[in-house]
């Protein structure tokens, strides 16, 4: 595998995901936009700058949208628009109390207790609050008093093997052994600065691990990444064609990364294709094609059943490695997943 080059504008683009990172840790779900009554635009955005501007570029602008009611007694919701100096923008919802002087960055979730499944467990059930990176894990008291996040495990259950069930692998970008000891899935996103740092690394951990892993490529390109989609499906249509092309593909958009613009993107992705010599007749009609956009969805729902929300995220033999390209932690799993083969071999 070509080694990944780093430009100028792929540095930029990751300290862009960075800042979407902490930004999304605080403002979780979206927000419809109403009216505001009686409430100064440019108090909120004062508070805005001078609670969250240390952790934003210099330059950048906000701009506080007025609305109205929530489900949360007290309070109306709005949202920020934030603009980068990179011509990027985003909108975070909030909560303000109608009298102007609470706020609360994000916006209420909805939790229908009667659509929360049973546990086994007499008087909890659990389920999920969906967020923008993904699914919240919830358990919910009988009594319907107590929230907790988190999971309730089952120490009857393998897991990792509850996991690695989730996953499905027909069908999917892989390369390796196909009768190796262990297997990683990737979720990723040809956009993010983290994921092409991750293709690096990967490329030498097979060579290390070599007959021994077997690795497969999942789709998930993050809303706030432009031409990620785009990307996503046009990898999916040249792997249609040939799995060794879909890496061809993969190393070369990695590598051009700062340099694809949003308003050509497809075009770049379709130059790429047709130097890797695949019809583009059916490319093209692949790419056109809802089913293809079905398919990258398929993933990303795929990855958020399992926890996934953000990229690069790794899971090896059913373990969930995620915070970025964490290749010193993969090889950890590998390591040891491949001793307990290796011991229960041996027996």
């Amino acid at each position: 595998m070509r080694k990944v080059v780093f430009a100028r504008k792929a540095r930029e683009s990751v300290f862009a995901t960075a800042v979407s990172a902490i930004l999304a840790a605080v403002f979780l779900f979206p927000a419809s936009l109403f009216a505001l009554d009686n409430i100064d635009p440019g108090k909120l955005e004062y508070h805005f700058k001078n609670r969250y501007g240390v952790y934003l570029p210099a330059g950048f602008t906000v701009k506080a949208v007025k609305g109205e009611g929530s489900e949360m007694k007290g309070f109306k919701q709005g949202k920020y628009e934030v603009g980068f100096p990179d011509g990027k923008s985003r909108s975070f919802p909030f909560l303000i109390s109608r009298d102007g002087r609470f706020l609360i960055m994000g916006n209420v979730p909805i939790v229908k207790v009667n659509e929360m499944e049973e546990t086994g467990v007499p008087g909890v059930r659990q389920g999920f609050i969906a967020s923008e990176g993904g699914q919240v894990p919830i358990l919910v008291s009988g009594d319907r008093k107590t929230i907790m996040v988190g999971r309730l495990e089952n120490l009857d259950k393998d897991p990792a093997a509850e996991t690695a069930r989730k996953i499905s692998l027909e069908n999917v970008p892989s390369k390796g052994d196909p009768n190796a000891q262990v297997t990683v899935v990737e979720y990723s996103d040809f956009q993010c600065g983290y994921c092409a740092r991750a293709a690096n690394e990967v490329a030498d951990l097979l060579k290390d691990y070599q007959g021994k892993v077997r690795f497969f490529y999942k789709q998930f390109p993050l809303s706030f990444h432009k031409w990620a989609e785009e990307a996503s499906i046009a990898s999916l249509c040249v792997y249609d064609q040939a799995n060794e092309k879909f890496w061809d593909i993969h190393d070369t958009i990695f590598e051009k990364q700062g340099e694809i613009k949003v308003a050509d993107a497809r075009e770049t992705f379709a130059g790429m294709a047709r130097k890797l010599g695949v019809d583009m007749k059916k490319y093209d009609q692949c790419v056109n094609s809802e089913e293809t956009k079905r398919r990258v969805a398929s993933d990303m729902d795929e990855g958020k059943s399992i926890g996934v929300s953000g990229t690069p995220t790794f899971v090896v033999d059913g373990f969930v490695i995620s915070g970025g390209a964490n290749i010193k932690a993969i090889r950890n799993a590998l390591d040891y997943r491949l001793s307990l083969k290796s011991e229960s071999s041996g027996k």
